[in-house]
């Protein structure tokens, strides 16, 4: 029993097999459903009659291109809708076929498409939309690269699509990419109600010998169609021949005359603009004749009807340089690279200095910057970005390849003529009032075009500064003479510092914080030598005369920049509200929160200026005792204590406990600059009510330091005027300077110590003027200071809330404060010292760091160029300005954002990856420019016999704003007659070319007797059409297509062919 069950069990395991469910979807036919989802969603399963097509709306129209992504067996495929955008008035409608009348079923959309001949040759298209005229299609490619070279792989695909296009009834013709992507092969499926069109496609590298021809092609789109015979009429042909220029002779040359590059390299008022080489590099005119009848037209080997002056349409391309070089964006390039380098000052000045004393170098240095050896002329900048030395100018200029270059070897040193004409040029040496007027309207404007780039004034010293090193990076060896002109400049400050003499070009005011860094520091050091001139002056001159006999060239140093102390107030740190911290208050006028005692001086000085006519400014105006003794240390923005000067024995210290009964009066300290002299009477009648307030009052000195008096005000406690004091400027300050600040306030913190800490900081201005006030007002209390400091801050005869609070910082700063006059105080802006940290600062930067502050300045440079040409040619390009302005908005948003400095005054912060690469951004769109610009000047020029300059610039606008231009006329039209001219010169080159002259032979031997107008078509195009019944004789007429270009190294054929599939 056990073995019988045991063979049993063995038959069941053999009779046990596989089941297969054929009813789960594989992978081809989930592939299939992914199609047809995409097409659902896309919404192309109901057919829609659109109008038909305008003439060139193809080219004209806006398209669509919408992408969708699915797998085949986990290979990625994009499947993409590329559909011309309706019109906003385009009739839309969707018609019900009418299956029982086969004769009235319309012909689908593409079909239509397919015939319309207002869209052949279409200039601007996808290559399907040119080739079958569609206007709507969909394209299934490989994610990949390589494309799709199996035959069967596309077989495969090709069949998803039919199926896909059957079950959702989609009458969109539907592509799929084969070969390689760079062939641009397509294979394609349409199916439609009782027909289907097959889209196939030929890609040669050259061309059959039988195909040749128009009459070739004819021959084999009838044999494609399964005829072999059409009526007469049934075919309609339209073809079109190319004809390349690309040499457009001495007249139409550009630049007609070349950048002389010795003008070039000695050029520094200004940066040049203009190209190099022609932009223009090739004309292409394509000489059309639009559906002919495709039998009575003779094209072979033998004879040929195309004709292309007798063509009925004459259609222009222009081909322009992928790489143009221009001097512009060759400034701008090469300046920037220089900013990219490492070496630092010495080490640039070191190797020269190397080079000079070895003798073989110093001979072969010495000849090429000798001065007889031909002069200075600038290097070619090859291709791969390196530089060769130029000894002719007649070499520079060669195979239309305009490039400039550098002069000097590597790191050779700038001849000293050269360098010479460059410090006369960068310090006003020589005449620059070419751009005066520009620059005398810029300083009148409070906010010019270089304030929002955050540049420098035109013709200013930073101005001419920049100018030369962008010009001398260029063509007089990089950043090796960049270091030179460099060492040279900062050099000169140097001397100009020592004799006292005024920086030319830098304005008398404060730094602007509107401008670049540099253009800061070199005010600071300008008002620091003016500070330092004004001390020195020892004139025996009443103050009247001073205003009157100081140099000319300086402007009002004492005058207050509102827009300075407004910074100065935004960066102080606001302090807690208590007793023993600086208060708050809102300003009535501007509405803005300040702190209380240092703010308030701030805020209010432009009102003591309006009101009380101003405030005295020793700077300006001193006679024989106006001068400021040299103290043994100077003011630490970080030490608490005040150090105070008093004048010797000339005054004294009354304490609280003396009464006015102690006070020594004489004739000479109580007499007022008019001649007043304050009695004791005068004292004590005003001090009846308020007797308790005399303890502070001290009349024992003489009146010292008084400007004017205070319109009609007088002294609260004495019957004298109130006196205007002169006093110290307010220190001015650069940008790094107040980060610096801002940072320090910071870190005292909130806390009660560090608000008083950062009160008694800010304090050293008022405390002078308090000073100041005393010694001119003898007499005086803390009220007749407020009076004239800050009158918001007395109402009603008493002072404010704020002010009366105990021990605030007003009242404590008065209370130490001594009469002490402006000129025998300590100074509060030393500029023996803030002169030696900006010589410091600017020494110790690297070549690259100092290219980098001056970026802002080049590039407000070259916007001003730009926008002078932009405006030279806005007829031809109107868009231009635009261009322009956008350009301008984000050199303007670059600036304001990149800060050259970090929280350390005077030490340079370099310029991050981020900045660095928007500012190369924007150099590209000023080559954009730049290179629009040459476009249409070339244009202008080679057309400038064409008419007045209306009709020139309407022409170039419509060359430069649309991809083809139809010429009127044709061949026999203005236009049509200057490009004839240009194809002629041409041909006579190169027939001349290929004719060598020999003496021995005669002038009609060596040249043909007719010379042909226009050259061998570069490419020819042909559309051939034709309705007919297909596959069969009983079939419906359907309409067919060929598409077929023939060029040099390509040959193309692109049919539709469409098939009766209810009566094959």
């Amino acid at each position: 029993m056990s073995e019988s069950e045991d063979e049993n069990a063995v038959v069941q395991e053999d009779e046990v097999f596989e089941i297969t469910d054929f009813t789960n979807a594989s992978d081809w036919e989930s592939f299939i459903t992914q199609i047809e989802e995409i097409i659902t969603n896309w919404n192309l399963t109901s057919y829609v009659k659109l109008q038909p097509l305008q003439n060139n709306e193809i080219t004209n129209g806006d398209w669509e291109a919408v992408t969708a992504h699915l797998k085949f067996t986990n290979v990625p495929f994009t499947m993409t809708l590329h559909r011309l955008k309706f019109k906003p008035d385009t009739e839309q409608f969707v018609e019900e076929l009418n299956e029982e009348d086969d004769d009235k079923i319309p012909h689908p959309q593409y079909v239509e498409d397919m015939m319309c001949i207002d869209n052949d040759f279409p200039a601007r298209a996808h290559c399907i939309a040119r080739w079958y005229g569609l206007r709507c299609f969909l394209i299934l490619s490989i994610s990949s690269s390589n494309g799709i070279t199996n035959q069967s792989k596309c077989n495969l695909l090709t069949s998803s699509v039919s199926i896909a296009l059957s079950n959702m009834s989609c009458d969109v013709p539907f592509f799929v990419q084969i070969q390689e992507n760079w062939r641009r092969m397509y294979e394609g499926k349409a199916v439609s109600t009782g027909m289907s069109t097959q889209f196939e496609m030929v890609h040669l590298k050259k061309c059959p010998q039988q195909y040749a021809y128009l009459s070739g092609l004819l021959h084999l789109f009838k044999n494609k169609i399964g005829l072999t015979s059409l009526l007469s009429g049934e075919t309609r042909v339209s073809a079109r021949f190319t004809y390349v220029l690309h040499d457009w002779g001495i007249d139409g040359k550009w630049p007609a005359k070349p950048p002389d590059p010795e003008a070039v390299a000695s050029h520094f008022g200004t940066l040049l603009y203009g190209c190099l080489e022609d932009p223009v590099t090739e004309l292409q005119l394509a000489a059309v004749w639009p559906s002919m009848t495709g039998d009575l037209v003779i094209d072979n080997d033998i004879h040929s009807d195309f004709k292309p002056l007798s063509a009925p349409r004459w259609v222009v391309r222009l081909c322009y340089a992928d790489d143009l070089t221009c001097l512009l964006s060759s400034y701008l390039y090469e300046f920037i690279k220089a900013t990219n380098r490492t070496e630092s000052m010495s080490d640039l000045l070191n190797v020269l200095e190397d080079h000079t004393t070895d003798k073989h170098l110093g001979q072969a240095l010495e000849k090429i910057t000798d001065p007889s050896a031909g002069g200075m002329l600038p290097g070619v900048k090859l291709a791969s970005g390196l530089t060769k030395v130029v000894t002719d100018s007649q070499t520079l200029f060669r195979k239309s390849a305009y490039t400039l270059g550098r002069i000097a070897a590597v790191r050779g040193r700038i001849p000293r003529e050269v360098l010479n004409n460059i410090k006369s040029y960068m310090f006003f040496q020589e005449s620059t009032n070419s751009r005066q007027s520009s620059s005398q309207q810029q300083q009148a404007s409070t906010y010019t075009f270089y304030h929002k780039l955050k540049a420098a004034p035109i013709d200013s010293l930073t101005h001419h500064l920049a100018m030369c090193a962008i010009v001398v990076n260029l063509c007089h060896g990089g950043l090796s003479a960049l270091a030179q002109v460099w060492h040279v400049f900062v050099s000169e400050l140097r001397t100009m510092l020592d004799k006292g003499e005024c920086l030319p070009g830098i304005d008398s005011s404060k730094p602007d914080l509107n401008t670049c860094l540099l253009h800061q520091k070199l005010q600071m050091l300008n008002c620091c030598i003016q500070r330092k001139v004004l001390r020195e002056q020892r004139s025996p001159r009443s103050s009247s005369e001073v205003d009157f006999k100081v140099n000319p060239s300086f402007v009002d140093i004492s005058e207050d920049l509102t827009e300075s102390n407004n910074h100065n107030n935004h960066m102080a740190t606001d302090e807690s509200k208590n007793e023993t911290t600086p208060l708050k208050e809102v300003d009535k006028y501007d509405g803005n929160l300040e702190t209380s005692e240092n703010a308030a001086a701030s805020s209010n000085h432009s009102e003591r200026l309006s009101s009380n006519d101003s405030r005295g400014k020793f700077s300006v105006q001193s006679d024989d005792e106006d001068e400021f003794f040299e103290c043994e240390s100077d003011i630490d923005l970080g030490d608490t204590e005040q150090k105070h000067i008093t004048s010797g024995d000339q005054h004294q210290e009354i304490s609280e406990q003396q009464s006015l009964d102690q006070v020594s009066f004489t004739v000479n300290s109580n007499k007022t600059e008019d001649g007043a002299i304050i009695s004791r009477d005068d004292v004590e009648h005003s001090t009846n009510e308020n007797k308790d307030s005399m303890v502070d009052i001290d009349v024992s000195y003489p009146a010292e330091g008084r400007l004017k008096p205070c319109d009609d005000l007088n002294l609260l406690r004495c019957n004298s005027s109130l006196f205007i004091p002169h006093t110290q400027d307010h220190a001015p300050v650069t940008e790094d300077q107040l980060e610096e600040q801002a940072e320090v306030f910071s870190k005292l913190g909130d806390t009660k110590e560090g608000s008083k800490v950062r009160a008694k900081m800010q304090s050293a201005s008022l405390r002078s003027d308090m000073e100041a006030f005393k010694s001119a007002n003898p007499g005086c209390v803390l009220e007749d200071f407020v009076r004239w400091y800050s009158p918001r801050d007395f109402e009603n005869g008493e002072l404010s809330q704020r002010m009366k609070i105990p021990q605030n910082l007003w009242v404590t700063t008065w209370k130490s404060a001594k009469p002490v006059p402006a000129h025998r105080q300590k100074r509060i802006f030393d500029d023996t010292k803030e002169a030696e940290k900006v010589l410091h600062f600017l020494t110790n930067l690297k070549p690259a760091e100092a290219a980098q502050m001056l970026i802002p300045v080049c590039t407000h440079e070259a916007l001003l160029v730009l926008r002078l040409a932009s405006d030279a040619m806005k007829e031809s390009l109107p868009s231009l300005p635009l261009i322009c302005n956008q350009i301008e908005a984000r050199a303007a948003q670059i600036f304001k954002q990149w800060h050259m400095y970090g929280s350390v005054a005077n030490q340079f912060q370099p310029w991050t990856k981020d900045i660095q690469s928007k500012v190369e951004d924007l150099f590209r769109q000023i080559t954009f420019a730049e290179t629009m610009i040459e476009r249409a000047r070339s244009l202008q020029h080679k057309f400038r016999n064409l008419g007045d300059t209306a009709q020139v610039n309407a022409f170039v606008r419509q060359l430069l704003e649309h991809p083809e231009v139809p010429l009127d006329e044709a061949a026999v039209g203005p236009v049509g007659c200057i490009i004839k001219y240009y194809f002629q010169n041409q041909q006579n080159i190169v027939v001349e070319a290929e004719s060598p002259l020999s003496s021995e032979q005669s002038e009609d031997v060596r040249l043909p007797k007719e010379i042909p107008p226009l050259p061998k078509p570069a490419g020819r195009e042909f559309i051939i059409r034709a309705s007919n019944s297909y596959p069969s004789p009983f079939s419906r007429k359907l309409p067919h297509r060929m598409y077929a270009v023939l060029m040099q190294n390509e040959f193309r054929l692109a049919s539709a062919v469409s098939h009766d599939s209810t009566f094959f």
